[in-house]
């Protein structure tokens, strides 16, 4: 099954909800920058997290979110749109090669609990949104939740969670959103307050751990008795898939110093890597040329 992502309502409560599995997409960003598992999980939690916030509305929204800590993780960064397209990295895929992730894994240690998680919402129509949190406990998916509560002022109960083997592979990543609107009843609040208790407890992880998943399942775990009035609005499919392009890339040059291109000129070419995608692109001699004589031209 091709991983999903359901946006929802309850409208006995006034809530809505997000809830996604992304095991594949996480596998394939793992693999892309051969990250470390520990590496993987956080960068998993990202990718799941900001999700979760740039399907909240219904269309043209894109999320950055920037987590950035002091310790050997440091952090991640990752770009989702509202199309369920994803793109991101870990600043240090290498890190913590011994980590076991076998189990429900605490990453404050591994990311550091001194650091700073930011958040650009851009929604379109050249309207830009900019919070900055610090680090609550450092486990990506409560600084974000953390974030809601802080710099957006919403009620909130987020949860992420991937599911490692013995052999350090990513079998199954999953995260769910739920929000209170405007006008909620007064039993909303305690429904909130309960799914933020399971989340952090780890019935979350304990029900991604029993086997496959839906979207809908963990949606009705945060509900609990109010299951049955789950709505599910729309679907969408989600995949790991960058911006860059050749074009994309070479344009980059143009901010490059004339003195460097002569060097790779000299070289004979370029090679340019994609912090997001990791995706190598090869610069030929003629593009290099081209590039410095239309600098030289602007200069002049």
């Amino acid at each position: 099954m091709s991983d999903q992502l359901i946006r929802a309502i309850h409208r006995t409560l006034n809530v809505r909800i997000v809830a996604a599995i992304a095991t594949e997409v996480c596998k394939d960003a793992a693999h892309r920058h051969n990250a470390t598992p520990a590496a993987a999980c956080a960068l998993g939690r990202g990718i799941l997290g900001s999700y979760l916030l740039a399907t909240l509305t219904r269309g043209g929204e894109r999320v950055t979110i920037q987590l950035q800590a002091d310790g050997p993780l440091r952090g991640i960064t990752v770009d989702a749109y509202d199309d369920g397209l994803v793109r991101g990295y870990p600043l240090v895929p290498s890190a913590c090669p011994n980590e076991r992730m076998d189990r429900r894994q605490r990453l404050a240690d591994l990311i550091g609990r001194d650091g700073v998680v930011n958040v650009l919402r851009d929604v379109g129509l050249q309207e830009r949104f900019q919070g900055q949190v610090e680090l609550v406990t450092s486990e990506v998916d409560e600084d974000i939740e953390a974030y809601l509560r802080q710099s957006e002022q919403i009620p909130s109960a987020l949860g992420t969670e991937l599911i490692f083997d013995s052999a350090g592979q990513l079998v199954q990543a999953g995260g769910v959103l739920i929000q209170s609107m405007p006008d909620a009843p007064q039993q909303t609040q305690t429904v909130l307050r309960e799914a933020q208790h399971l989340l952090r407890s780890g019935e979350l992880y304990d029900l991604l751990r029993r086997g496959p998943q839906t979207p809908e399942s963990l949606a009705k775990l945060l509900l609990g008795e109010y299951a049955d009035g789950l709505e599910v609005q729309d679907e969408r499919v989600l995949q790991f898939r960058c911006r860059c392009d050749h074009a994309r890339i070479a344009a980059m040059l143009q901010t490059v110093t004339v003195s460097d291109l002569d060097e790779m000129i000299e070289e004979g070419k370029a090679e340019i890597t994609c912090n997001f995608c990791a995706q190598v692109y090869q610069i030929s001699k003629d593009e290099l040329i081209a590039v410095r004589r239309s600098k030289q031209q602007v200069q002049n």
